[in-house]
Parts: C-alpha cells; structure tokens; sequence
C-alpha cells in the first residue's frame, strides 16, 4: 500500500460520489455513438478516390447503426410520441406543445436541424430555394429542430437546449442520414460544444464518429448579411449535395 494512502481523502472521495445533488449537467451528448472515435473519417479519406463517393456514403450510412456503442429498439413514431408529449420546459414557464420534424423522416438522405419551428415565412422561403437549386427533392431530406418548442432564440436557455438535445441526437440516430446539416450556432454547438463557431466548421465535412457533419450558415443571418452570405449557404448546400451524391473519379 502506498505510503501517500489518505484514509479522509477517500471518504471524501466516496463521499462526493454518492451525492446527487453535485453531479454536473453533461453536455457532451456522447451517449448516441456520435463521439465513438475519428477510425470512420480516416477511412472514408483513404477510400474516397478508390471508391465511388456515393458507394462509399452509402457503405458507412448501412454499416453505422449496427456498430454504435448504444443500440436502441425504438421506433421514430415511438420517439415522436414521446417528444410530443414532453412537458419537460413547463417548469421554465414553457406552456406551447412540442412539435415534429417537417418533410420526410423515414431514411432520408439529409437532416437539416434549425433553432427551432419559429421560422418565418421569408427564411423559409430561401431554405427552400436553396435545397431545389442544389438539387435536392423532398423526399430524400428531412428538417427537424434543436429546439422542439416554438420559442424565438433570443429567448434560448441552456436549460432548453440541454431538454431537446437528446430528442435531437436520438432522432438522427434512428433515421440515420447520410449527412447531418446544423443550420446556425445554436444547433452546431449541440454537437461540438458550447466553444464552437461557425467559421471553424463552415464549408468542409466534420466527423462525429460515424457521423459526417456539414454546418450552415443561420437562415436569420443569411438575411440579414445579405447576398454574400446568401451564395455562400448556397453553395454549402450545394457541396451537401454533392457529398451525397456525387459519383467517384
């Protein structure tokens, strides 16, 4: 036994432990596989030129859900229910009722994930033009939210955020696209962690694991910024696309 053992220090040790009320928020959201290891993203590098692109996004798409380290037996509408259902913000003054993604959730090729459902009609608008000039049709994307609640994001609080991610992560797990696309700050933190910008993600593939991640510029600062901005987003759309589908050289 080491001459350093502290009898007090392990009490104390043991103590902390086994008191709930200071364990932390954790925040990592690392529970759905997204954090597994970047052994996926070195493979597809290697293998991309080799490989026909679309084949080898299809290959990791197939082959993810069977080896992540959490496996879940849910159905989507199970999950859906469940969200729906959630009163978890009403202890926050929260009163509106959840709500579900948009479009089509069964396999879709890409998830969008904005703030939250408060969207208006002119972001809208522009999202939807940009998908159609990349090329996309509706039923290969779906757009879901960080936030499941309507609530404007001048309005967001951790504790909402911290409610929602693990709806969020679940929900990518279970419809397993080929690319995850968070549109805005607020929903890249939810993967990368409160430090995390948009100009360091923006404009090229991050790997989450298995997971590719492709972040967007925020519709809300898009329309505001101006057309810069605007052929900027179009064209991050447009290399989403093409990572789906682009064919190998």
């Amino acid at each position: 036994m080491s001459s350093n053992f502290s009898q007090e220090e392990l009490n104390a040790l043991i103590s902390n432990a086994l008191d709930d009320s200071v364990k932390p928020i954790d925040r990592t959201y690392g529970q759905l596989g997204f954090m597994e290891s970047n052994v996926i993203e070195s493979i597809f590098n290697a293998f991309e030129d080799r490989i026909g692109q679309t084949d080898l996004v299809n290959i990791i798409r197939d082959s993810r859900i069977s080896s992540l380290s959490v496996q879940t037996n849910l159905q989507i509408t199970d999950l859906h229910t469940v969200t729906h259902n959630c009163t978890k913000c009403q202890a926050n003054g929260l009163t509106t009722s959840p709500q579900l993604p948009k479009w089509n959730v069964n396999n879709p090729d890409v998830v969008f994930i904005i703030d939250s459902p408060a969207l208006d009609q002119q972001a809208s608008a522009l999202f939807v033009s940009a998908l159609k000039a990349s090329g996309f049709s509706s039923d290969k994307v779906c757009l879901t939210y960080l936030m499941r609640c309507p609530i404007k994001a001048a309005t967001f609080d951790q504790a909402y955020i911290d409610n929602c991610s693990p709806y969020l992560h679940q929900e990518i797990q279970l419809m397993n696209p080929k690319l995850v696309c968070p549109v805005g700050t607020n929903a890249l933190v939810s993967f990368f962690g409160a430090d995390s910008k948009i100009k360091d993600y923006k404009g090229k593939i991050s790997w989450l694991g298995s997971w590719p991640i492709l972040p967007l510029y925020s519709l809300t600062y898009i329309l505001k910024a101006g057309n810069t901005a605007e052929d900027s987003f179009k064209a991050d759309m447009l290399q989403a696309y093409q990572f789906c589908y682009k064919k190998g050289s």
